[in-house]
């Protein structure tokens, strides 16, 4: 999840422990080693010293706006870490900082990181929903890019990847080794060019090359559909303008028809803008906190409450979930379980429930994505590392695909700390029990529905072979 912000004012070139101390005048400058093995490490040239100066930007950075409190010599040590080894000049200035300073940033935890310029563009490009690139939703896993989903119909989709596939090389470029940012910067750029993944597949022995051209991806972040008298709304991330769009998908689908009841459909959703998911929220709610942000300055703390205009009003409501379902996604399903509003039904889901902000840091030099809070429901728990727990487990069949591969938060390297385990679901139901008789049939939707018809989780239950589900105590 992401919030844009500015930096204000011009910040000094120099690290500063407290207003009006230099460090670079002092002679304890916990920076010297770092500034010196990069200075030695990197080719003579105009940008050494514009690279050498940003350390100390990012660093003053981090530690005034950090979520935590920041060991900076645990930072400086790893940054130093990736210099040391390089000949002397012998590295490209702008790839050793990079390098260096997602080293450091990557030991905070794992969605601080630097994004050079180009990759800030890139960043810009996809939020606004489109972009040049290959239509494929990553993670990182055993050190390769791992595919969460492909988008359909897009190239990705048409090469036949497959959520689990593991990315070995682009062209001729070995994918261990890289960052995510930098990996999908590599399959990311102009529509037309080609790209060619190497891909290790689970269940076979051998690797196989996909041969691809990118295309613009205009990903569709929301569709709807009326299911009989249900209003199903399917959100698959949050970009720009998205909360605009669910207020008009209702507004659309109630020209025709009043919905008697809603779907939310948040399954895959792996989050976006901040603004975005308390606008969704706030869509369905009139009253009580949709959430709070806590961090460790007072201009990293906020709270957002429901306005009185609800869409819906007193409509009944399923939000669904997986395992891939994080972040903003979280957020909506936990203001609207906590408020009371709609029931959860399906996986619990990923467990990000940290907010990075994205601060740039001047012309061409970049920017920084910071974790700068956590984001707690309105019951007060965080979902960090533990994820909303639905009210309705849907049980998949066995060898079915997980979200994420089955990875969440918690077995990222360097993850927040989280506290709080939401409540055990109130039932538990083979998902296969509540889908139409018919191939390529939507387990999830279709308990949902049955859900809705039934009015109540024991008439639901009932309704099922006794055998399939259970009520839980």
């Amino acid at each position: 999840m992401h919030i844009r912000q500015r930096c204000s004012g011009a910040l000094a070139a120099a690290w500063l422990f407290a207003a009006g101390a230099t460090l670079a005048a002092a002679p304890e400058d916990p920076l010297l080693p770092l500034t010196s093995a990069y200075v030695r490490a990197v080719k003579p040239g105009e940008q050494v010293d514009t690279y050498r100066e940003l350390f100390g930007t990012v660093l003053q950075r981090v530690r005034r706006g950090y979520a935590q409190e920041v060991d900076l010599p645990l930072l400086i040590a790893a940054a130093l870490k990736t210099i040391e080894p390089l000949k002397p000049e012998s590295g490209e200035p702008a790839a050793v900082f990079k390098a260096a300073i997602n080293a450091a940033l990557a030991a905070l935890d794992p969605h601080s990181g630097y994004l050079d310029a180009r990759e800030q563009r890139e960043q810009r490009s996809s939020i606004s929903g489109s972009f040049g690139g290959l239509g494929i939703e990553v993670d990182m896993a055993e050190g390769l890019v791992r595919v969460v989903a492909p988008i359909e119909d897009t190239p990705a989709a048409r090469a036949g990847l497959r959520s689990g596939d593991l990315i070995v090389r682009f062209d001729n470029q070995p994918v261990l080794g890289m960052t995510l940012s930098d990996a999908i910067s590599r399959m990311r750029g102009q529509p037309g060019t080609p790209i060619t993944l190497v891909i290790r597949r689970p269940g076979r022995h051998d690797e196989f090359t996909v041969s691809l051209v990118r295309e613009t991806i205009r990903r569709q972040a929301l569709r709807w559909s009326m299911e009989e008298d249900v209003l199903v709304l399917r959100l698959a991330a949050f970009i720009s303008s998205v909360g605009a769009q669910v207020d008009k998908a209702i507004s659309d689908a109630s020209a025709a028809h009043a919905p008697r009841a809603v779907i939310l459909d948040m399954r895959g959703n792996p989050g976006g803008l901040l603004n975005q998911a308390v606008l969704t929220a706030d869509t369905f709610l009139s009253q009580g906190e949709i959430v709070s942000l806590r961090g460790r300055t007072p201009g990293n703390r906020r709270s957002w409450k429901a306005n009185a205009a609800e869409r819906l009003a007193g409509v009944p409501m399923v939000v669904l979930l997986d395992g891939a379902s994080a972040s903003a996604a979280e957020l909506v399903a936990a203001a609207l379980q906590d408020n009371g509003r709609a029931t959860v039904m399906g996986q619990r889901s990923y467990g990000k429930g940290s907010v990075q902000s994205i601060i740039s840091l001047g012309a061409e030099r970049g920017a920084l994505r910071l974790t700068t809070a956590l984001y707690h429901s309105p019951s007060g728990r965080t979902v960090q590392r533990t994820g909303v727990g639905p009210d309705i487990e849907l049980v998949a069949a066995p060898g079915a695909p997980v979200g994420r591969g089955g990875r969440r938060e918690a077995d990222r390297a360097h993850a927040l700390p989280g506290l709080d385990e939401p409540a055990p679901p109130k039932a538990r139901v083979e998902a296969a029990r509540c889908a139409p008789p018919k191939s390529g049939a939507d387990q999830a939707i279709a308990c949902a529905l049955a859900f809705l018809k039934a009015g109540a989780i024991e008439t639901f239950l009932t309704a099922l072979a006794p055998e399939e589900s259970a009520a839980l105590p």
